[in-house]
């Protein structure tokens, strides 16, 4: 019995691997403007090559191995897509959930207590503190907030991924 994957699933990893590497260079070309365009684009550009490998590598192809390699793919595809909208989107559009689930204008305070449930900004701002406390990335002294070693770390990788992704 082999444990080694076939050539269809040795090629989807190397895919999923260059997929990140991809979307950085996506984000480099001024065309492609928005950021789930550029997602859309390199995952079409990983499906695109994982099907001219399958036909272009010698030997004989097995079913299994080119629904196996589909599959990881498919399943890169949807870890990128997590934290590539973690990274673009992910408090945004929980605040735009927030609006569309009251079904009607709001002021910002408004919108701050339908996000939070009845809170008001004041409400909404200590609640996103709180998380950066529990996080260990700020810390509170005296009634000063100051970024934690964590937390200026953090910063600068969020940053320069979204630099790099195009995102920021």
């Amino acid at each position: 019995m082999n444990f080694l994957p076939g050539p269809a699933q040795t090629t989807a990893i190397c895919l999923s691997a260059g997929l990140p590497l991809l979307l950085v260079c996506y984000a480099r070309i001024a065309a492609i403007r928005g950021a789930g365009r550029r997602f859309r684009m390199g995952c079409l550009s990983v499906i695109v090559l994982f099907v001219i490998a399958c036909i272009a590598l010698p030997g004989q192809r097995q079913l299994a191995d080119v629904v196996g390699g589909f599959f990881l793919l498919a399943t890169a595809m949807m870890l990128c897509y997590i934290l590539f909208s973690l990274l673009a989107w992910g408090f945004t559009l929980t605040l735009l959930t927030a609006l569309v689930q009251v079904g009607r204008p709001l002021t910002s305070e408004q919108w701050a207590g339908a996000y939070m449930q009845g809170g008001d900004l004041g409400t909404f701002a200590h609640n996103r503190l709180k998380l950066l406390i529990g996080a260990g990335m700020v810390t509170s002294a005296d009634g000063k907030l100051t970024p934690t070693a964590k937390g200026l770390a953090v910063a600068r990788l969020v940053k320069l991924v979204r630099l790099s992704t195009g995102l920021g």
